[in-house]
């Protein structure tokens, strides 16, 4: 079980206001465990850009997290986090505390495992174009929802970031976000009942 704590520089759970450091633990063997440490700060975000720039970036380096722990968080930050499938939760003090609160209530199973992303990550016709075959990354054995976070959000984090293929058989739910971001969508039925979606960038 992986869990994110939002930390400040004495080691207790922060609020997103300040900088910070996201801390990735792992419940292994009865103990949890540091895996990851992403700094992050919010605090001087001056647009939609860049804070949908410096959240797709930090999300990208938690792998298998299904769960953000911070001490506050509202607006924009509660949103995003929510349309991309992380349950949040609100906490003070050390972080132990919060982890084993969170794992006390959570049933504990295996993590699907990803197939390597190179497999359905193909560059396009120009700088910052991606493909992306869902339907074959879930068809791989991975859990479609982690799959589809763990691919796109990467690519949608990229500065050259210009446009995102995809082909799947429904569009992930947390697109509806993408609009807060200055990134938009459109959808269009294929012959074998498939989808292929477009991301671009929106018109600043």
């Amino acid at each position: 079980m992986n869990i994110a704590v939002f930390l400040g520089p004495q080691g207790q759970v922060a609020p997103l206001t300040a900088p910070g450091t996201v801390t990735l633990f792992s419940l292994d063997n009865g103990r949890w465990q540091i895996v990851q440490q992403v700094a992050f700060d919010l605090s001087s975000c001056t647009s939609l850009d860049v804070f949908r720039e410096r959240t797709l970036a930090m999300l990208a380096q938690l792998p298998a997290c299904h769960h953000f722990v911070t001490r506050d968080v509202h607006g924009a930050p509660r949103a995003w986090f929510d349309g991309l499938g992380l349950t949040l939760w609100q906490c003070t003090g050390a972080p132990e505390r919060a982890l084993d609160t969170i794992a006390q209530q959570q049933p504990v199973a295996p993590e699907p495992e990803m197939p390597p992303p190179q497999a359905f990550v193909h560059p396009g016709a120009e700088p910052g174009e991606f493909y992306v075959d869902l339907i074959a990354a879930r068809q791989a054995g991975a859990d479609d929802t982690h799959t589809a976070k763990l691919l796109l959000i990467p690519l949608l984090g990229r500065e050259e970031f210009t446009r995102l293929e995809l082909l799947c058989d429904h569009v992930p739910k947390w697109f509806a976000r993408l609009a807060d971001y200055h990134l938009i969508y459109h959808s269009t039925p294929l012959d074998d009942g498939n989808l292929r979606v477009v991301v671009t960038k929106t018109a600043s």
